[in-house]
């Protein structure tokens, strides 16, 4: 084809056709010029189709991501429940509100622990540190995803406050009460396959119940355990949002 063009263009110059040579020029130029901007739309979309490949790529692996987040946030916040619902049981049986049918061991357990939440962030740092977030065209998921890490340090937080007050509590009753008692009846198959024996000492761990420093202690475990479970209750909306918004983006 090029070599066929140079053949016209040369025969113009040679019989000294100067305005048909000019016009034959003006439209090889614009031959061109349509040629460069073919390839360039030919190559912009090549690229789009590349970045909408890594971006489904993307949001399906960040939704698998999400989807475990959320499951354990669901572990967690039943953890939470489960010990604020044990610490009530106890604070209800504190001082003359005793009743002797009462047995606070099997309860024991649950007091002093928080459920450990370890979400998985991989593919999410990996966009962000990669500076790659950017291949979210979404907008509102874009920003619910930078919103994520802030929301998850904040529970993190106050993981790490209740935590400290817990081992404050674990002190208190290897100091006051019976640690070997509580595990008798234990439910915890980890504690119950270390077949620990009796209890050397007569102490009766409902005698706990008597001492108002127990019952202000057991009152701040719920505080605790309710700011806590606030901050799960805080992240597990807004990672039903983030699904929510991924599921969107993989139905176009």
């Amino acid at each position: 084809m090029i070599k066929f063009l140079r053949k016209i263009r040369y025969d113009l110059m040679s019989k000294n056709k100067t305005r048909k040579y000019f016009k034959y020029a003006i439209g090889e130029i614009v031959l061109v010029v349509i040629g460069i901007l073919i390839a360039l739309q030919l190559n912009n979309y090549n690229e789009s189709l590349n970045q909408n490949n890594q971006e489904q790529k993307a949001i399906q692996n960040l939704k698998l991501d999400f989807e475990y987040n959320k499951s354990e946030l669901d572990r967690s916040i039943g953890e939470l429940k489960e010990i604020k619902g044990a610490c009530f049981s106890i604070l209800n049986q504190t001082g003359n509100k005793y009743q002797e049918s009462f047995e606070i061991d099997s309860l024991l357990q649950f007091t002093p622990s928080v459920p450990q939440y370890f979400p998985q962030n991989g593919f999410l740092m990996d966009l962000i540190n990669s500076g790659n977030l950017g291949i979210i065209k979404n907008d509102r998921l874009r920003y619910k995803l930078s919103s994520w890490l802030p929301v998850l340090e904040t529970l993190k937080n106050r993981e790490i406050l209740s935590s400290e007050f817990d081992d404050i509590l674990i002190i208190y009753i290897i100091k006051n009460g019976s640690w070997l008692n509580s595990d008798e009846m234990s439910s915890d198959k980890e504690i119950n396959v270390l077949n620990f024996p009796k209890s050397g000492f007569e102490i009766d761990n409902n005698d706990l119940l008597q001492n108002i420093e127990f019952e202000n202690m057991i009152e701040n475990q719920i505080v605790y355990k309710s700011q806590l479970l606030d901050r799960h209750l805080e992240c597990l909306e807004l990672v039903k949002e983030i699904i929510l918004l991924l599921e969107s983006e993989i139905k176009k």
